[in-house]
């Protein structure tokens, strides 16, 4: 069906995509420390903007886990 238009390459490039946007999402959802109104604005980012807001969701989550850790090593 798709054998003319989407090579071997371009489905992976899509896997990969939609494995990092699911992660983004599972990572979203598990985050005790965000509000439930966050979440859902995290989760419309994430899938109207696809790479761009699941690594922009991923920068914040990892910055912020980092700026926590530093808080706790004070």
């Amino acid at each position: 069906m798709f054998q003319d238009t989407l090579g071997g390459g371009h489905i992976a490039v899509l896997l990969v995509i939609a494995l990092i946007e699911v992660g983004a999402l599972v990572v979203l959802w598990r985050d005790r420390t965000r509000s439930q109104l966050a979440k859902v604005v995290w989760t419309v980012v994430v899938i109207a903007l696809p790479v761009l807001g699941a690594l922009g969701f991923l920068l914040n989550w990892a910055l912020g886990r980092l700026a926590d850790r530093l808080n706790r090593a004070r």
